[in-house]
């Protein structure tokens, strides 16, 4: 069974990140930061150049993998200028492959030893980074929790629900386990990778619980979550939340099937 560890307390990675410090017992080795993108032509550039100059200029070597899923509003355009400029790995679909490929399309590139995914919105603080990177040398996956997190009030109540549940039907505890920032080992990542993902929605849910029952050591740490600078959230449009609430409560009966038979999902 995998271990989980709550992390360090807020106060204590707080303190690091005011004080200027990198925390960590040593600086990692080069990284693989992989985004995935939909119509952010607003603040695509601002969130690609945040991660380069905050982790990529630090960490010689690393890899910036932007997955761009067929936008219509000008995103593309704006990240093949990045990619000259910045030496990012930028693939481009004209039709939409939806997350869930995109993410394993993306993630299959990663070449380095430690593999950091985030969000694309500009609601995630790249320095946060160096807390995930604290925590990693003792596990095999960091997720970061919003602290405060930044969303509506029905999302927020969504959010703690849906955490319960998954820790009342698969018995681990996390605050934020569909988190879009987190560092994980490249191991782990080839690992899930050889699986067959189920789930449409809330793909990172099924890939911690993935992890979870195949022993993965799993560490959470509190991190910023930033009001969204521009435009609204790219997540589940409230008209498509019934749906996906029922494919995703299918799934999780398939799962816990899938585990009570076979201890893994």
């Amino acid at each position: 069974m995998a271990t989980w560890v709550s992390g360090m307390s807020t106060m204590e990675t707080m303190t690091d990140l005011e004080s200027g410090r990198s925390p960590g017992p040593q600086a990692p080795g080069p990284v693989s930061i992989v985004m995935l993108v939909y119509n952010e032509a607003e603040v695509i550039e601002h969130v690609v150049r945040g991660f380069h100059e905050a982790i990529g200029r630090r960490l010689p070597g690393s890899q910036f993998i932007v997955a761009e899923d067929g936008s219509r509003d000008g995103t593309t355009e704006i990240l093949r200028r990045l990619a000259d400029e910045l030496g990012l790995t930028l693939t481009h679909r004209d039709e939409r492959r939806g997350y869930t490929r995109a993410l394993r399309d993306a993630l299959a590139l990663a070449r380095h030893d430690l593999v950091l995914f985030s969000d694309s919105d500009g609601q995630h603080d790249p320095a946060d980074f160096w807390r995930l990177a604290r925590r990693i040398p003792y596990c095999d996956m960091v997720i970061g929790f919003k602290q405060p997190r930044r969303d509506p009030l029905y999302r927020l109540a969504m959010s703690r629900v849906f955490n319960r549940l998954v820790g009342v039907l698969f018995k681990l505890r996390f605050h934020d386990v569909n988190c879009g920032f987190r560092l994980m080992r490249r191991a782990l990542v080839e690992d899930l990778l050889r699986d067959e993902w189920r789930m449409r929605a809330c793909t990172f849910t099924e890939f911690t619980i993935r992890a979870f029952y195949k022993g993965y050591a799993i560490q959470e740490v509190p991190i910023r979550h930033l009001p969204r600078p521009f435009g609204e959230s790219r997540g589940v449009p409230v008209a498509g939340i019934p749906r996906n609430v029922l494919h995703i409560l299918r799934e999780f009966r398939a799962m816990r099937r899938r585990i009570k038979e076979t201890g893994r999902a």
